[in-house]
This record gives structure tokens, C-alpha cells and sequence, in this order.
């Protein structure tokens, strides 16, 4: 007896192909899924490729300025962890960030940026604007940005629209004012610390 075997058409073919597709993009798409990579600081940083990581410019100084621009214990907000740390070595003007550029994000999406610990190192120069420690989040010409303290670790957020560059890009920022006066008794660029630790990107229900 012989038996025809029905063997699926190219069309339905394609059609499971497209389902498949979609199902996977709504999955890379669902609300609460991390879109940053090392989000708790724990592995090796900075990198040299700011998608690949957390990337580290200098934007007034440079090496040479900074007594600690990576990880470190003191930046963890969990004891036996890791966290991102900046910190000034002299007293002239300073200011770095670490940076991570998120791809392939749904442009006209929301997203919101979270961290769960973000503090600067002495209150009394936040007060005065002598020491700024700031998350931002820039997308095409948009911009969003929040603002830490010494008195809290937070938690901070903010929220932004991805632009038609299907990009998100991430920065923690440590920015110190010259200080005059310092003295081996009072080095005040000491207590300019910026920590930062757990941080989180995802889509906005």
C-alpha cells in the first residue's frame, strides 16, 4: 500500500519561521528583562568597548588625577560584593564616568534606568557644589539625568525614550570643583568619592 506523506507547504514553512521570530522578540522585548551587561559591577571593568561594558572616559584630567577609577569593596552596596568607584587624587579640577551604550532597543520605547546605590563621599561639598555625583541617560538628542548625595544610597531612576538610533547610553558620572586650601591635615579631594552599585535598564511596562 503506499502512503502519502504530507510534508508542510514552503508558505507554512515561513509562516512558523516569522511566529518563531516574533516570540523571540517579544521575549527580548518583555518588561523587567536586563538589558545592561555587568549591571552589579562584579566583573572585570573598565573595558575598551562601551557596548561590551562598563567603559571609563576622562572628561577633565585624566589617569593620572584619579587615586581609584574601577571596582572596589567600598562601592558595594551588599558587604563581600563590588561596586563602581571613582575617586580624585589632588585638589585641581576632575571629572570621569563610566559609560555603557545599550543597541538594538525599540526606538519610541520608554526605558527606565535604575541604580540602587549612588552616593558621593562628603555631603557638605554636595551643598556648596564643590562635588556632583549624577547618573544620566542620553538617547539621539534626549537626555535624562538624577542627581545623588552623601545622606542616601537611594535607590534613583529616571525614564527615557529610545531614539531612531536604537540606542541607550548610560553614564556615571563624578564631577569635583578645584579646591583650594588642602592641607596634609585636611585633603579634602579624599571625601570626593562617587559610588556606585547595582544599576538596571529595562523596557517600561
Amino acid at each position: 500500500m503506499k502512503t502519502n506523506l504530507l510534508l508542510p507547504s514552503p508558505k507554512l514553512l515561513l509562516c512558523r519561521a516569522l511566529f518563531a521570530s516574533v516570540l523571540l522578540l517579544l521575549r527580548d522585548l518583555a518588561p523587567g528583562q536586563e538589558l545592561l551587561k555587568n549591571p552589579d559591577f562584579e566583573s572585570p571593568l573598565p573595558v575598551s568597548d562601551p557596548t561590551a561594558g562598563w567603559a571609563l572616559v576622562y572628561a577633565d584630567g585624566g589617569p593620572g588625577d584619579f587615586a581609584i577609577a574601577g571596582q572596589t569593596t567600598e562601592a558595594s552596596r551588599c558587604c563581600g560584593g563590588r561596586g563602581a568607584h571613582l575617586r580624585p587624587n589632588n585638589w585641581n579640577f576632575a571629572h570621569a564616568y563610566f559609560r555603557q551604550v545599550v543597541t538594538n532597543l525599540t526606538a519610541g520605547a520608554r526605558y527606565t534606568l535604575t541604580i540602587q546605590k549612588m552616593r558621593a563621599g562628603f555631603q557638605n561639598y554636595v551643598d556648596n557644589d564643590s562635588l556632583r555625583v549624577y547618573m544620566a541617560a542620553l538617547s539621539g538628542s534626549a537626555s535624562n539625568v538624577v542627581a545623588g548625595n552623601a545622606l542616601s544610597n537611594g535607590p534613583y531612576s529616571l525614564t527615557i525614550t529610545c531614539a531612531a538610533t536604537r540606542q541607550i547610553e548610560v553614564r556615571l558620572h563624578m564631577w569635583k570643583r578645584s579646591m583650594s586650601n588642602e592641607s596634609s591635615e585636611d585633603m579634602k579631594h579624599a571625601k570626593c568619592s562617587a559610588w556606585f552599585d547595582d544599576i538596571s535598564l529595562t523596557l517600561t511596562p
